[in-house]
């Protein structure tokens, strides 16, 4: 149980390396409209997550139990998708153009987390993402307590980690970095990626 925990713990936290729509938007916030805003921003985005995960839940409560041909099905598309993004992380070859920090009009709290709500909310692969890895965890006989703590914890982990990245790369020298790390970055998530997308789909065919 710990060991898949793990596994599906280090996935989501390599997802939120990686840069994407919730990055750009996050560092945008941060760097043009003020950190107050930032900050309701990246509340937004996990409140939008947390929304994702428990209807995941709710969707995956409504199955039969696990074992059967749906799961079965439901654990090859899950595979395939995640191998899917791992390819696509690995053969990426992005160069990053940040903003460059020139101060617009300030924010507010409470406009960057509808900004941040509404932006990952109407973000279709989130609900994909957390499918994948949800399924994962319950075709695996996670209690439903244990998938409780997992839905916490991942929620916890994007809020914190969005309002820490807005504060890092409010620095020219981390954001300096970042450009020249975005390729390891997408080949760390590749990787994760791509090692439990081919473990859900081996276990199909075991």
């Amino acid at each position: 149980m710990l060991a898949l925990f793990t596994l599906v713990a280090s996935t989501h936290f390599a997802a939120l390396l990686s840069p994407g729509p919730d990055f750009f938007l996050l560092l945008r916030a941060g760097l043009v409209r003020g950190l107050r805003h930032a900050d309701g921003c990246a509340a937004g985005i996990a409140l939008a997550n947390l929304l994702s995960m428990a209807l995941v839940l709710l969707a995956l409560s409504l199955l039969p139990a696990a074992g059967g041909p749906l799961w079965w099905g439901l654990q090859l598309v899950g595979g395939l998708y995640f191998l899917w993004l791992g390819a696509r992380a690995l053969l990426a070859r992005r160069e990053l153009a940040l903003p460059d920090g020139e101060a617009g009009e300030r924010g507010s709290w409470r406009s960057g987390f509808a900004e941040g709500l509404l932006a990952s909310t109407l973000n279709p692969k989130l609900p994909i993402f957390y499918a994948g890895l949800f399924g994962v965890l319950r075709n695996a006989a996670i209690p439903g307590w244990g998938l409780l703590m997992s839905m916490a914890w991942m929620t916890l982990v994007v809020l914190v980690w969005d309002m820490a990245l807005v504060r890092l790369l409010r620095h020219p020298r981390w954001r300096g970095r970042l450009q020249l790390r975005v390729r390891a970055l997408d080949r760390f998530c590749g990787a994760l990626l791509l090692a439990l997308g081919g473990w859900l789909t081996l276990g199909v065919f075991s």
